[in-house]
C-alpha cells in the first residue's frame, strides 16, 4: 500500500460563505416548530406570571374632575367709558398649559395634603399604620444602606415630602385635547378617597385662582396709594415751578396768550388803523394841494365839497352872479346897483376863498397829527416787541418746565385711574375658572382588569416566548443540516448517521448499536452508513477510489468509534475485506465495543505479538478490528512516521482499512495519522459541536496535508429534524420510511 501523502494532495479549503439575507418563510417556519416547546413553555410562564401579578394588585378606584378656564378674564369695572367697550383679552393655549402646571404644583398637592389629612391614610405614609411591615426591598436597602440618624423634626419634614410625592403620583392632570377643560383623575384604594382627592384639587385650585387675582388687586392698591399721593405732590410742584417762572419772567397770560403778545397784537392793530388814518389824510391834503398848484381855487377839494359854509357862499355866489347879471343887462357897468351888485359878488368869492385856504390848514394840520400819532404807536410797539423778544427766550425754559409738568400729570393720572379701577374691583373679583364636573364616587375598581391582565400577559408572554427562540438560535453554535455545513466549514457533506433511538422501532431499540447494522440490515440506521459508503467510495482522488480511511472529530463525544465501527462493518457486509484499527490510545471506543484477543496494535507495532495474532474478526460482519492495547497500556510517541508506515504496509492485504483516531484539537497524533492514509472523514455532533471548534481541527488537518473528503454530521435525531421542517434532504425520512425495515 503505497503513502497516502503521495496519493492525495488536499484541496484547501474554501472560505466560510455568509448567510443568506433573504427572508425564508419555510426556514423560519422550521425554526418555530423547533424550537415551540421551550417558547410555548416561556410565554405560558411569564403570561401567568403577569395574570397573578397584577391579579393578586390592590384594587384601585378612579374619579376625575374637571376645570372650565375661562376664555376671558372678568369684566373690570373702570372709571373709563372706552375700557368698558373694549373687547377683554383672549385666553391663549400657553395659559391654560400653565394652568395645568398649576394643577401640577407640589404647593397644591401640599394643600390637599393638609385639606384631607392624607397624611394620616396609610395608602399615602405607610408609617401611620403600625402594623405594616417593610417590604423585602426596603428592608434589604437598608440593610446594605442603613439611613443616618435623624431629628423628629426631619423625620416628620421627610414624612410629610414623601406623603406629597405620592399623592402627586396618584393624580393625573391632563388638557382635554385643544380645549379650555382641564380634567383632573386621582386614583386611590377608596372611591370617597378617590373623589375627595379630585374635587379637593379642583377647589383648591379655583380658590387659589380667586386669592391671587384679590392679592394681587390688594398689593395693587398697596402699591399706588404712595405712588399716587407722591405723584400728587411730583404734580403740584411742577405747576407752582411753571407759574412761579411765568411770574418772574413776565409770562403771564390770559385766553391763551401772554400779555406781551396780547399787548404787541394790540399795538399791531392800531398802528395799522393809524397808518390807513395817516395815508388818507396825507392823500387828501396832497390832492388839494395838487389841484391848488394846477390853477384851481380850491373850491372842488374834497374838503371844501363836503363844507356847509363853501355850499351857502356858493349858492350865495350864485345869487350875486345872477343879479350882477341882470342889473347889468338892465343898467349898464356903471350903474350904482350894478358897481354894488358886483361888489358883493367880489365879496362872496373873497370869503369863499379864505373858507378854502381855512380848510387846506385844517388838512394840513390833521395830516401832521396823523404822522405824530403812526410815530408814537411805532415807538410804543417797538419797545413791546423787545419785551415779546424777552418773552420768546424766557418761553424755551417755560416749555421745558411745562413739558415736566405735563409729563407728571399724565403720570398722576394714569396712576389715579389705576387706583379707581383696583378700588371698584376688590369687591367684584371672580375666579378666571369654574368646575363643570365634580368628581362621583365610583363603583367599580379601574384597577386591577381581568381583560388586560390577560392581553398583556398573552403578549409579553409571546414576546418572551419569541426572545426565548432568538436566544436559544443564538446560544445554538452547532451545525443541524448538510446545507449549513456546508455552508459554513466550506466541505461537502458526507451524509448524516441518525441517533439509533430516532429510527428504530418495535424490537430494534433494544438492539444496541454496534449490532443493529448487521441484524437490521435494511433500516434506515444501515441505510445510514451504506450513504457513507457510497460517498468515500465515489469520493475519487489523484490515487482513486481511497483505500485507507481516517475518521476523526474536533472533540470528544460526538460518536466518532461509533461511526468508525459501523461504518467498517457496512463495508466487510458489502464484500470488501475491511479492518477497523483503534487508533485512539486514550479512549479506546473501537476496543471497547469488541472483544477477543489480548494483543492489540501497540503490540505489533513493539513486535511483542504478529497482526494475526491481534486481529479480531467480527462473526457478524466479517470485519477485521485491530484494538488498542492491552488494557491500562499507555505509550506515547506510538504513531512514529516510521510506525505508521510499517502498519500501513502490513495492512496492505485488506481492501480497506477503516481508522479510529483520537479527537484533533484533543491530540496532536491524529493529524501525523491524517497526513499518511488516503482520506479523512470529518464528523461533527448535530447542534452540539461548536463552528469554531470544526473549523480550528480542519484547519489542522489541511495544514497536516490531509486529504479530508467531507463532513458528516452525527447523532441526528430524525424526528426531530422532521418535525422541524429544516429543508434539508434528511428531513424527508418520513416521506421514505417504508423503503427501510427493522
Amino acid at each position: 500500500m503505497n503513502n497516502a501523502s503521495s496519493l492525495a494532495t488536499p484541496l484547501p479549503r474554501p472560505a466560510e460563505a455568509s448567510p443568506a439575507t433573504e427572508f425564508n418563510p419555510r426556514k423560519l417556519a422550521g425554526v418555530l416548530r423547533r424550537r415551540w416547546r421551550p417558547a410555548a413553555v416561556v410565554a405560558i410562564v411569564v403570561a401567568t406570571a403577569v395574570v397573578l401579578v397584577i391579579a393578586l394588585q390592590k384594587p384601585t378606584y378612579s374619579s376625575t374632575s374637571s376645570v372650565l378656564i375661562a376664555t376671558h378674564d372678568q369684566q373690570q369695572v373702570t372709571s373709563d367709558d372706552k375700557a368698558d367697550s373694549a373687547p377683554p383679552p383672549t385666553i391663549d393655549s400657553p395659559a391654560v398649559d400653565t394652568r395645568v402646571e398649576i394643577l401640577q404644583s407640589r404647593a397644591l398637592a401640599q394643600e390637599v395634603v393638609n385639606r384631607l389629612h392624607l397624611e394620616r391614610d396609610p395608602e399615602f405614609n405607610p408609617a401611620a399604620d403600625p402594623n405594616k411591615r417593610p417590604s423585602l426591598l426596603h428592608a434589604i436597602r437598608q440593610a446594605i444602606l442603613p439611613p443616618r440618624p435623624r431629628s423628629a423634626a426631619e423625620n416628620a419634614h421627610q414624612t410629610a415630602e414623601q406623603v406629597v410625592t405620592t399623592l402627586m403620583h396618584h393624580v393625573k392632570v391632563r388638557r382635554a385635547g385643544l380645549t379650555y377643560v382641564i380634567d383632573i383623575k386621582a386614583n386611590a384604594e377608596t372611591g370617597e378617597q378617590a373623589a375627595a382627592i379630585a374635587n379637593a384639587y379642583a377647589d383648591h385650585f379655583i380658590a387659589d385662582q380667586l386669592s391671587a387675582r384679590t392679592d394681587q388687586a390688594a398689593q395693587t392698591a398697596a402699591d399706588i396709594s404712595p405712588r399716587l399721593a407722591a405723584l400728587t405732590r411730583d404734580v403740584q410742584q411742577a405747576d407752582d415751578a411753571v407759574q412761579m417762572y411765568k411770574i418772574r419772567n413776565g409770562l403771564l397770560s390770559a385766553n391763551g396768550a401772554t400779555l406781551a403778545e396780547q399787548e404787541v397784537s394790540n399795538y399791531d392793530q392800531q398802528l395799522a388803523l393809524a397808518r390807513a388814518d395817516n395815508a388818507e389824510k396825507q392823500a387828501r391834503l396832497d390832492a388839494a394841494r395838487g389841484q391848488v398848484q394846477h390853477g384851481g381855487n380850491g373850491e372842488d377839494v374834497g374838503a371844501a365839497l363836503s363844507s356847509d359854509t363853501i355850499r351857502t357862499l356858493r349858492a350865495q355866489e350864485a345869487d350875486d352872479s345872477q343879479r350882477l347879471a341882470q342889473l347889468s343887462g338892465h343898467y349898464g357897468d356903471e350903474y350904482p346897483d350894478v358897481v354894488k351888485a358886483r361888489q358883493e359878488l367880489q365879496d362872496t368869492r373873497a370869503q369863499i376863498n379864505l373858507e378854502v385856504q381855512r380848510i387846506m390848514s385844517s388838512l394840513s394840520a390833521d395830516a401832521q397829527a396823523s404822522r405824530q400819532r403812526l410815530a408814537s404807536l411805532q415807538g410804543t410797539q417797538n419797545a413791546a416787541t423787545g419785551t415779546l423778544a424777552s418773552n420768546n427766550a424766557a418761553q424755551v425754559e417755560l416749555q421745558d418746565l411745562q413739558r415736566k409738568a405735563d409729563a407728571a400729570r399724565l403720570i398722576y393720572q394714569a396712576y389715579l385711574n389705576a387706583s379707581k379701577d383696583t378700588t371698584s374691583q376688590q369687591g367684584t373679583l371672580q375666579p378666571d375658572a369654574r368646575v363643570v364636573s365634580r368628581g362621583q364616587i365610583p363603583a367599580v375598581a379601574e384597577w386591577p382588569k381581568m381583560s388586560v391582565a390577560l392581553i398583556g400577559g398573552v403578549t409579553l408572554g409571546l414576546l418572551c416566548g419569541l426572545a426565548a427562540i432568538v436566544v436559544l438560535e443564538m446560544l445554538n453554535t452547532g451545525l443541524e443540516t448538510a446545507s449549513e455545513m456546508e455552508r459554513r466549514l466550506g466541505l461537502p457533506s458526507a451524509g448524516a448517521v441518525p441517533l439509533l433511538d430516532s429510527v428504530a422501532t418495535g424490537r430494534g431499540r433494544k438492539t444496541s448499536a454496534h449490532l443493529y447494522v448487521p441484524e437490521h440490515p435494511f433500516s434506515a440506521f444501515a441505510e445510514a452508513f451504506r450513504s457513507l459508503r457510497a460517498y468515500v467510495m465515489l469520493a475519487k482522488g489523484p490515487a482513486g477510489v481511497p483505500r485507507t480511511i481516517a475518521i476523526t472529530s474536533a472533540l470528544p463525544g460526538e460518536g466518532k468509534s461509533l461511526t468508525a465501527f459501523c461504518l467498517a462493518q457496512t463495508l466487510a457486509l458489502g464484500s470488501q475485506l475491511t479492518v477497523l484499527v483503534d487508533c485512539d490510545l486514550r479512549r479506546r471506543g473501537v476496543s471497547n465495543l469488541s472483544g477477543g484477543s489480548n494483543w492489540g496494535l501497540v503490540d505489533v507495532l513493539e513486535g511483542r505479538a504478529t497482526l494475526e495474532e491481534a486481529l479480531v474478526r467480527d462473526e457478524r460482519s466479517g470485519a477485521f478490528i485491530l484494538r488498542a492495547a492491552r488494557s491500562g497500556e499507555l505509550q506515547p510517541d506510538v504513531f512514529t512516521p516510521a510506525a505508521l508506515d510499517r502498519l500501513l504496509a502490513m495492512l496492505s492485504k485488506f481492501e480497506v482499512v477503516v481508522l479510529d483516531t483520537a479527537p484533533v484539537l484533543a491530540v496532536a497524533e491524529t493529524r501525523l495519522i491524517a497526513s499518511r492514509v488516503d482520506a479523512v472523514l470529518m464528523l461533527t455532533r448535530w447542534r452540539r459541536t461548536p463552528v469554531a471548534a470544526s473549523r480550528s481541527a480542519l484547519d489542522l488537518l489541511l495544514e497536516s496535508g490531509a486529504n479530508v473528503l467531507g463532513v458528516a454530521l452525527t447523532q441526528v435525531d430524525l424526528r426531530r429534524m422532521t418535525q422541524a421542517g429544516y429543508g434539508d434532504r434528511y428531513g424527508y425520512t418520513r416521506a421514505v420510511r417504508s423503503y427501510y425495515v427493522d
